[in-house]
C-alpha cells in the first residue's frame, strides 16, 4: 500500500517530463507543496512552488544549450507555477512524471481541474443559498 511520506506544510521536488513533436523532451522540476493529504485516494494535494529546474533533451538524452530551447513551451511551464494539484503518494520518489504533451498545453485538464472542481463546488453552493432564500 502506497504510503505519504510528507506532511501538510512540508514540501518535496515533483519532476515532470513530456514529449515534444519532435521527439526530444522537456523536464521541469518543482517544489510540490502539500497542502493535504487524501488518504482514501493515496494521493498529495499540493500547490506547485518554484520551478527548482528544467531541461530539454534531444532524442539521444543530451542537453540542449539555452539559446535552442522551445521558448513557447517554456512559457507554458512557467505557468503552472501557484497550479494546485493532486499527485499519488508515489510521485514523491523523484522519478520523472511522464505526461501528455496536452497536459502542457492545456487541451487536457491534469493542471486545472483542482481549481475547476473548486470553481464549480463553490457555483453549486452559491445555487444551493439562492434556492433556499427563494
Amino acid at each position: 500500500m502506497p504510503e505519504a511520506h510528507y506532511q501538510p506544510g512540508q514540501s518535496f521536488p515533483v519532476q515532470f517530463a513530456w514529449r515534444l513533436p519532435n521527439e526530444e523532451y522537456l523536464r521541469a522540476v518543482f517544489q510540490a507543496d502539500v497542502l493535504e493529504l487524501v488518504p482514501a485516494a493515496d494521493k498529495y494535494v499540493v500547490r506547485l512552488g518554484q520551478l527548482l529546474a528544467g531541461r530539454e533533451e534531444t532524442v539521444d538524452g543530451e542537453a540542449k544549450p539555452s539559446e535552442a530551447l522551445s521558448r513557447d513551451y517554456w512559457a507554458l511551464v512557467g505557468h503552472l507555477i501557484g497550479r494546485t494539484i493532486t499527485l499519488a503518494y508515489e510521485a514523491d520518489d523523484g522519478r520523472a512524471l511522464y505526461l501528455r504533451l496536452t497536459t502542457l498545453t492545456g487541451e487536457h485538464n491534469f493542471f486545472t481541474r483542482y481549481e475547476d472542481a473548486a470553481v464549480v463546488a463553490r457555483a453549486l453552493e452559491a445555487r444551493r443559498k439562492k434556492g433556499a432564500k427563494e
